[in-house]
């Protein structure tokens, strides 16, 4: 490999998924590094488990989230210039609507613990 055609690599698509690989990079290790402090309350864990067991329903929204937000961002990179309006509308009616309902349920059901002590994504 020469180095002009390592230099070819770096087109303005791929040079926008690196700078990506490398926030979420980023991203992970700071939050990786706040969970593991232990004066600090905030635990990864919490985002798909209720009192370390882990819950199904938190479980597939964590995940459900992961694949719609990637999906987000990757049609950003890969066409930003034909970005479907739908698609943002739809993702954030989604997200916004699955946190204001998940407050409603847990405010009507105080009595369940499961519900309470849950904390939205």
């Amino acid at each position: 490999m020469t180095f002009s055609s390592f230099m070819n690599y770096f087109t303005a698509d791929n040079t926008m998924e690196m700078i990506l690989a490398g926030l979420i990079i980023l991203i992970l290790i700071s939050l990786i590094r706040v969970s593991r402090n232990p004066s600090n309350t905030m635990q990864l864990t919490d985002l798909i488990t209720v009192r370390g067991r882990l819950d199904e329903k938190k479980f597939s929204r964590f995940g459900a989230w992961i694949v719609s937000t990637w999906g987000f961002i990757y049609i950003i990179v890969n066409n930003p210039t034909q970005f479907p309006e739908w698609y943002f509308l739809g993702y954030m009616t989604v997200w916004v609507s699955n946190a204001i309902m998940g407050k409603y349920v847990s405010t009507m059901n105080p009595g369940d613990s499961s519900q309470s002590s849950q904390k939205e994504l």
